[in-house]
């Protein structure tokens, strides 16, 4: 099959003729990936900035088709269009039936290979091919009237999204600022108005995507050095939103939160400390929220969301690039990584 592999830093390599993945536990399902997305958090061991044993298929975002399945799976069928969030869940540990599913005793991230224990890695969608351990908690089904770019982003980026803006603990006309906007960020502004929450404050240095943000219903769209300015938000904002990934980002809502108010940073960090110091947080009686998204226990309000027509899907502003082959997957890398204007989110089509 194709696929995409990560060799180190800097280092994306196509490869046209890698082995199909085979169905290893009884659990396991094997998936035709339709379309695969490129990750913001995709970046991290790309830039360097995360360690990722080499060798394994990137990306966590998939679509897809069933395409074979274990003997023990029992819900899913073959030929089912499926979505695959960012990991798996075995949905019988205690983790899971808390609701923690994003840190399932068993489950594992696609696309990451751990750098103590390569033959840990877990290879991940951006390949025709893609195998999913624990597929009957793990998958699941795409409404018949979804497309498929809004598909990709429950896949991740709207649940991730719509987890950020609760943990924030928005208020009825109160401002609710989101920092960073990439797709979680802009997907923040969509769910933020789809919570009816006003106004809404983006704040990036990239000038297309404070437009992006305006275009999904953001009432003021602003440069991070602008954001701390007089009379812009005076005294800060009860709920804030720190989806950048960057320590800059995270110190920047924190200094954005009111005093009382709740900083949810949902964002992927990789930095060994905190942009801020346990005093400042202390003396702001803060409350700060970090981590993944549950992204299986969210993904049904999303989903009720937008069949009801509360939530807007953001998937046009969101997905700048939806058609890009896996050949092309080196340079489309490295484009995103330059935060080039336009480039929001690519999406890979095997």
């Amino acid at each position: 099959m194709q696929a995409l592999v990560f060799d180190g830093p800097g280092r994306i390599r196509y490869e046209p003729q890698r082995r199909d993945p085979d169905l290893c536990a009884p659990t396991d399902a094997i998936v035709e990936v339709e379309v695969a997305g490129l990750c913001g958090s995709d970046l991290h061991p790309y830039l360097g900035r995360e360690p990722a044993a080499a060798g394994v298929v990137p990306g966590h975002e998939v679509v897809g088709r069933v395409l074979a399945v274990g003997t023990e799976v029992a819900e899913r069928r073959v030929g089912e269009r499926v979505l695959v969030p960012f990991s798996t869940s075995c949905g019988r540990c205690a983790r899971c039936a808390a609701g923690l599913t994003a840190r399932c005793e068993r489950g594992a991230l696609f696309g990451y290979g751990p750098p103590d224990d390569p033959a840990a890695g877990l290879d991940g969608g951006q390949a025709e091919r893609l195998r999913v351990p624990w597929a009957d908690a793990s998958l699941r089904l795409v409404p018949a009237w979804m497309d498929d770019p809004t598909a990709l982003l429950c896949s991740d980026n709207l649940p991730t999204a719509w987890e950020a803006v609760a943990r924030a603990d928005p208020r009825p006309g109160r401002a609710l600022v989101v920092v960073g906007l990439g797709a979680v960020g802009l997907c923040a502004v969509a769910v933020a108005r789809a919570h009816q929450v006003e106004p809404v404050v983006a704040i990036d240095p990239v000038p297309d995507r404070r437009a992006r943000a305006v275009a999904l219903g953001a009432d003021l769209a602003l440069a991070p050095e602008d954001a701390l300015a007089a009379g812009v938000l005076d005294g800060g904002a009860p709920a804030v939103v720190e989806a950048s990934g960057s320590a800059d980002g995270q110190r920047l809502a924190f200094r954005l939160t009111e005093p009382g108010g709740s900083c949810s940073v949902i964002a992927v960090q990789t930095d060994e400390r905190f942009a801020f110091s346990p005093t400042e947080a202390y003396d702001r009686n803060l409350t700060l929220r970090f981590g993944r998204a549950n992204v299986l226990v969210t993904l049904p309000l999303v989903v009720t969301a937008l069949a009801d027509g509360r939530l807007r899907s953001p998937a046009e502003v969101c997905v700048t690039h939806p058609d890009v082959a896996l050949r092309d997957g080196p340079e489309a890398y490295a484009r995103f990584a330059a935060r080039e204007p336009g480039l929001v989110k690519v999406a890979f089509r095997p």
